[in-house]
């Protein structure tokens, strides 16, 4: 058998993309292994920005009535085994190893990519091990190697350009696209769904019969405050009032995600004829914390990690931080991937900040110095060595500045361990 590190080595040698759309041989190998996602409840969710959170939220609310609830997620920040975790406890090294070795007498027959693969692992680890299993989807919804699932519940957090490549190129197309978590007859849980895609998800769920939960129409949030990195909020619906929820983090949209988190709650006890504690949904929100989402690693002078790989997300983001701190300079260092909107991230960057260092990491898909025209820019400088850089930054901060760190899970995912 392969020892840990030659476990996380042979997941690697798959092929990282979808080289179809097909869910054909995901289906086959699951098949040959008894179809273990069907064994037990699931929650799927999807969604452009905040599904991570919210899968996170809404696993703290469902371990506090006592369940076993496993999370399958992505990407890792600090350790592959937190993909796959039951009650925030992430898979052991020796239960990795033993279940690669264990799914692999019956998939090396099978052409797989290597997330199709890890959805396998997760499937599979959570069978006779958990009440309900939140699934994370990778990429969109329809296609993604995931839906292969019939939830009690689906969730799409937000909408917004991302992956245009993969499932666009319009705000439409990935509106569909994500539509297509949307089950037959099964309740469906949405963030803010703008204007020009409202219809699509609409008339699917009316098509499919399914019960749609919108934020801003059939639950809400109000009165929401912020007190430096705090944020309190009200959750209403129409039968459920709860006030002051109080969150760390200082952008809206964690509150949006946490009311996400609690309507969704509210609709899988009410179908499992189960109790709905008020008390609880406002204790148990944030009982465990994710890493590399808004995450604050110094408060003075501030400093703040944050995944944030599209235009909204970062937009969202620094629009928050000058809200709540107008009489701050942010200064960011930024790695962006070459499939992203880069331009339209250092435009907007540059315009609202002080200083951004955009740098590069070591993979394929990151883009260096020549994948940008930085001539435009009397604020934006390439660093190579950010790790140095980083500590120079940090080293030279006062009270009145901010220093973000954003744009890739993967540069987070590096840096947290030096900030830890």
């Amino acid at each position: 058998m392969l020892n840990y590190q030659e476990t996380i080595d042979y997941i690697h040698t798959f092929s990282k993309f979808h080289r179809t759309d097909s869910l054909k041989n995901i289906k086959q190998a699951l098949k040959q292994l008894g179809d273990p996602q069907n064994s037990y409840s699931t929650i799927h969710v999807t969604g452009t920005n905040g599904k991570g959170s919210t899968c996170n939220y809404l696993v703290n609310l469902l371990e506090a009535t006592g369940k076993r609830v496993g999370m399958f997620t992505s990407p890792f920040i600090t350790k592959f085994n937190e993909r796959i975790q039951i009650n925030h406890q992430m898979i052991s090294d020796d239960e990795l190893v033993e279940l690669v070795s264990r799914v692999r007498e019956v998939t090396d027959a099978i052409d797989l990519t290597e997330f199709e693969f890890v959805t396998i692992l997760g499937f599979t680890y959570f069978q006779k091990k958990v009440d309900v299993a939140i699934i994370e989807v990778g990429i969109g919804a329809e296609h993604d190697k995931t839906n292969v699932i019939v939830p009690d519940l689906s969730i799409i957090t937000s909408i917004d350009l991302d992956h245009e490549q993969i499932i666009g190129p319009t705000i439409q197309d990935i509106a569909k696209e994500k539509s297509g978590i949307i089950k037959k007859d099964k309740p469906i849980v949405t963030g803010y769904l703008q204007p020009e895609i409202r219809n699509i998800i609409v008339e699917k769920a009316k098509s499919q019969g399914s019960l749609l939960s919108e934020f801003g129409h059939n639950f809400k949030i109000d009165g929401f405050t912020v007190d430096e990195s705090i944020s309190r909020f009200n959750y209403l619906d129409e039968k459920t009032t709860i006030k002051k929820i109080k969150c760390r983090g200082f952008e809206k949209t964690t509150a949006m995600n946490i009311a996400i988190a609690i309507r969704s709650f509210i609709i899988y006890q009410t179908i499992h004829h189960e109790k709905i504690d008020l008390q609880l949904l406002k204790s148990s929100s944030e009982t465990h914390l994710i890493l590399g989402r808004m995450q604050i690693v110094q408060n003075n002078p501030l400093m703040i990690l944050d995944g944030s790989h599209n235009f909204s997300a970062i937009h969202n983001l620094i629009n928050s931080l000058i809200s709540n701190w107008s009489n701050k300079d942010i200064i960011v260092v930024y790695a962006g991937m070459r499939d992203k909107d880069r331009k339209d991230i250092l435009n907007y960057l540059s315009r609202n900040v002080q200083q951004v260092y955009v740098t590069t990491l070591d993979m394929s898909r990151s883009a260096d110095v020549t994948d940008y025209d930085f001539s435009a820019y009397d604020n934006v400088k390439f660093v190579r060595d950010y790790r140095s850089e980083l500590k120079k930054l940090k080293n030279g901060l006062t009270d009145q500045q901010i220093l973000l760190v954003t744009g890739s899970f993967y540069l987070v995912s590096d840096l947290e361990e030096l900030f830890s």
